[in-house]
This record gives C-alpha cells, sequence and structure tokens, in this order.
C-alpha cells in the first residue's frame, strides 16, 4: 500500500511539472516578436484610410448643420426686410467698407462661429480667419430680391445659392461633395446648377 502511494505521489509530481527543457527560456521569440509588430502595423495601415474618410465625411456633415442654422438667420433677416437679400461683401478683405455676411446675420461676435466651416482648417489660408466667414456670398445679390436676383432668373429660387464654401474643403475640386451650399429656399447640398 506504501508504494502505491509513493508511485502516485511521483506521478502527480511529475504530471505538474514543467516540461520546457532547461536551456530553453519562455517567452516570445524575436521571429513572433517582429511578425506579431508586422500584423499590427498592416491592420493599422487598413484603418488609417478609412478613418480619414469618416473625418471627412463628420466635418461636411457639421458644415451642413451649420449652414442650416444660417438659413434660418438668413430666413429672420428677410422676414425683416421684405425679402430683400443683403448687402454685404463677397470677400471682405477686399471690400473693407461693407459688411461680411456674418457681421449682417449674426450681431454678436459669439454667434458668428456658425460661419466657421470645421473644414476650414488650413493654417495658411484660413478663411474665417482672414474674413471672418467661411462662406462666400455672390455679389450678384447684394440689395436684390431672389427672384429679381439675375441668378434666381436663371436657377430658380430653389436652386439659387446665397451661401457655398469659399473652395473645396470637403473633397477634391470636382468630386462630390467638395463643396456644401445653401440655397435660397433654405436646403443645403450640392450645386446642380445647368446652364440651360
Amino acid at each position: 500500500m506504501n508504494n502505491i502511494k509513493n508511485i502516485s505521489h511521483k506521478w502527480i509530481s511529475l504530471k505538474f511539472q514543467p516540461t520546457i527543457p532547461p536551456h530553453i527560456k519562455a517567452g516570445f521569440t524575436l521571429i513572433e516578436l517582429l511578425v506579431t509588430i508586422v500584423i499590427i502595423a498592416l491592420l493599422v495601415g487598413i484603418m488609417m484610410p478609412a478613418l480619414g474618410q469618416a473625418r471627412v465625411s463628420a466635418r461636411r456633415s457639421v458644415c451642413r448643420a451649420q449652414l442650416h442654422e444660417i438659413a434660418t438667420a438668413f430666413r429672420v433677416y428677410l422676414n425683416e426686410s421684405n425679402d430683400v437679400l443683403p448687402m454685404a461683401a463677397q470677400l471682405p478683405s477686399l471690400e473693407p467698407d461693407m459688411p461680411s455676411i456674418a457681421e449682417v446675420l449674426f450681431k454678436e461676435d459669439k454667434s458668428r462661429e456658425v460661419m466657421h466651416c470645421p473644414a476650414d482648417n488650413d493654417p495658411d489660408e484660413c478663411y474665417f480667419d482672414k474674413e471672418g466667414t467661411s462662406y462666400e456670398y455672390p455679389e450678384l445679390l447684394r440689395g436684390k430680391r431672389v427672384d429679381r436676383s439675375f441668378l434666381g432668373k436663371r436657377w430658380t429660387q430653389n436652386n439659387t445659392p446665397v451661401l457655398f464654401d469659399f473652395k473645396t474643403f470637403h473633397n477634391k475640386p470636382g468630386r462630390p461633395g467638395a463643396m456644401n451650399f445653401l440655397f435660397a429656399d433654405g436646403h443645403v447640398g450640392e450645386f446642380e446648377g445647368s446652364d440651360s
């Protein structure tokens, strides 16, 4: 009986001992570590373009939401002025005697931040910093009713742009969604005007 106990104790102690040979250390080998790093780098490389596109799409959406907010301020202005569009500078830096569209629509400086497109962030050419707005106001609309303006006669009110990005902030030039437009009827979208 004693022999059986000794054999079972030896068997149990042998069973739970590590089987790693003494000359090999436990841990990652250099090759395993390099393979892991390469896999992580590949995954990051695959995800980065998708994250960049998501960031561009988010900025475009915020820009459109801000243009909807500006449309409300435009509607209030038009109601008070019998549908006559504001006399405002197209580029305030080139027409310093005229107020910017931001100054006309928003009397308080704090409210004017809505005129800053989130994609207008080029440190060398930030239109908001230079012009006080990221959106261009067409000079052909100044002081006119939309339906009597050159643009309104040509494209009708629902396709007459009253504000739009100064440049292609949201995509490459000529690509869909490159610029956002606020139209005279208050909707925001891409410009689809025709020459006919």
